[in-house]
């Protein structure tokens, strides 16, 4: 067992339970006059504990499918000023219209690799992830009393599991910060300063320019506007009696600024090199289903997204129970958040954003309403031999979690790293080994590995999907993948010189068994297979009683550090 696997099961546990007893103290004013003066030592080492586990949270550095082409991209870009339109990195759709929203996004991946390489791209999403969690929990315990901050740390440490499930990366942490800087902006709007709106259409047009997420915020930021002006109507024409539940931060001024800002922040996502154009794209490809690809399925109640289900029902007990005034406009930012988050687990950690920056006030009144539940606690907690004790585990616990964060699941905590059961490492340097180069036929998931580490043979697909490809060409590669009968019109597998496809994928399966193909390497993740031997020289000096080249398990071992080296040129094929 590594270092740190011990501590990390037991970490909600602690951090639950220490955080009832110590809001418990804090619930009177003695308990959080005690706790932030002479025992202040209590609170400072539950926040650390909170924070070194954000920091082992941002800090799992496996390599996205998308990281190779995004760092290509960027590098690219920044190399030469060139902004690509049409595709050069595949057979199928060479040339084809590509509209690459993504483009200041790659530009910073770019950068951080040029840089630092892949400590580069620790680095950048690291610091994301950090700027994105400290903002939300600030949004949080700002409006909160001092004494009972603590329970947005608390909530923080659950948010900060499922927040971090998007921060690989990959261009969707900008959009993550680009929303919780919405919500500040928001914030400012209905605390009367006016002058934070003209902020928005910066934002948007910096926003549409590096992630697609750009789109959802328009939808929140007109669904703030109509939630404001319902409740602004609401509080004007409902009887007196009929209000106490609404928050009183609301008037025509309010409303009139963020009507004009959302407007304004929509006409600024035409400020991008396609124009309308990319909006149109844009709305056709969010509502283009995509069941094969994992992240965009619904968010099923299993452990990887226990912390989701977890905020969804502290979300709703916050607003239900609370007996704060609400704001209309919270709660429609949390429910279309919620939805969409529902809808595709890639949302989810927009969800838990936004719930730890808005939903923490509430929490901490129900706590308090409830209060006379915790009295056995509270006179638990006021005990100094108790609060020491409770310091000292979160202190250890906190060296524990750090110890994980450099040792847990990583053989170089430093970088980026590539998984080899993962990945097919093994196979492509089989491949670059033997010279073997032309058309790729391979698993879209590999895609851009591939353009990254064989440029010299274009790729049938790759992860960029309806960016640069038809959706004909998509729907053709599923089936093939599936083995499921299709017309040999879209995907022409003839014109493929070898294929790159997991070793147990069923389309694979009977590629091997028609005519002309040859399995020339075989391992426990993929399967390397050629149309004609006598086309590489090569594998043609093997003996045909050597084929395939059965690897073992140590193939698909362990882990290999991102490329550091420079992105390679674009190959041009035609």
């Amino acid at each position: 067992m590594k270092v740190g696997a011990f501590f990390l099961p037991t970490n909600s546990i602690v951090l639950s339970r220490t955080t009832i007893i110590f809001f418990a103290m804090l619930n009177t004013e003695t308990g959080a006059r005690e706790t932030f003066s002479t025992q202040s030592y209590l609170g400072r080492a539950f926040c650390l504990c909170v924070l070194c586990l954000a920091i082992f949270q941002f800090s799992e550095n496996t390599a996205d499918p998308d990281l190779w082409a995004h760092v290509m991209f960027g590098e690219h870009l920044l190399q030469t000023g060139e902004l690509m339109k049409t595709d050069p990195y595949s057979w199928t759709a060479y040339n084809y219209p590509w509209i690459n929203h993504e483009v200041l996004s790659e530009a910073a991946l770019g950068l951080a690799h040029r840089s630092l390489g892949g400590p580069g791209l620790l680095l950048l999403k690291m610091f994301m992830g950090g700027l994105t969690f400290g903002i939300a929990l600030y949004l949080a315990i700002r409006p909160m009393a001092r004494a009972t901050r603590v329970l947005a740390w608390a909530f923080g440490a659950l948010a900060v599991v499922e927040i971090s499930f998007g921060f690989a990366a990959r261009p969707q942490i900008f959009t993550a910060l680009a929303l919780v800087l919405q919500l500040w902006i928001t914030l400012q709007i209905h605390r009367g300063r006016w002058l934070w709106a003209l902020a928005l259409p910066v934002l948007f047009a910096l926003w549409i320019n590096t992630h697609g997420g750009a789109l959802a915020g328009i939808v929140l930021l007109f669904a703030t506007a109509g939630a404001t002006t319902a409740q602004w109507l609401a509080r004007k024409f409902w009887p007196v009696a009929a209000r106490p539940w609404l928050d009183t931060e609301c008037s025509p001024k309010i409303v009139l600024v963020l009507w004009a800002s959302a407007f304004a922040a929509t006409a600024s996502l035409l400020i991008n090199p396609w124009g309308y154009e990319l909006v149109r794209w844009l709305v056709r490809s969010v509502m283009w289903l995509r069941p094969e690809v994992e992240e965009w399925n619904e968010a099923k109640l299993n452990w990887d997204h226990v912390a989701f289900y977890a905020w969804v029902l502290i979300t709703v007990v916050g607003l239900v129970y609370s007996r704060l005034p609400r704001s209309l406009w919270k709660i429609a930012v949390l429910s279309f958040l919620g939805l969409i988050a529902f809808r595709s687990v890639r949302h989810t950690p927009l969800f838990c954003i936004a719930a730890l920056a808005l939903v923490p006030p509430y929490l901490a009144d129900v706590f308090a309403r409830f209060r006379h539940h915790f009295e056995r606690l509270e006179l638990l907690g006021r005990q100094p031999g108790v609060q020491k004790i409770l310091a000292a585990i979160l202190c250890l616990l906190s060296v524990g979690i750090l110890l994980a964060t450099g040792t847990l699941h990583k053989e170089r905590a430093w970088t980026m790293e590539v998984p080899r059961s993962q990945y097919p490492v093994s196979a492509i340097k089989f491949i670059q080994q033997y010279q073997i180069h032309g058309n790729m036929l391979v698993m879209f998931d590999w895609g851009e590995m591939c353009m990254w580490e064989l440029p010299d043979s274009p790729v049938s697909l790759d992860g960029r999907l309806d960016t640069s490809y038809p959706h004909d060409m998509i729907a053709a590669h599923w089936k093939f993948y599936n083995d499921e009968p299709s017309p040999n019109t879209v995907l022409k597998i003839e014109r493929a010189d070898y294929a790159l496809l997991p070793v147990h994928l069923a389309g694979g399966l009977t590629l091997m068994k028609q005519h002309g193909w040859h399995p020339v390497y075989v391992d426990n993740v993929a399967v390397v297979l050629v149309k004609s031997l006598e086309h590489f020289p090569k594998l043609n000096g093997l003996s045909k009683l050597m084929l395939p080249i059965q690897a073992g398990p140590e193939a698909v071992a362990g882990r290999v550090p991102f490329p550091d080296r420079p992105a390679p040129q674009i190959a041009g094929h035609p």
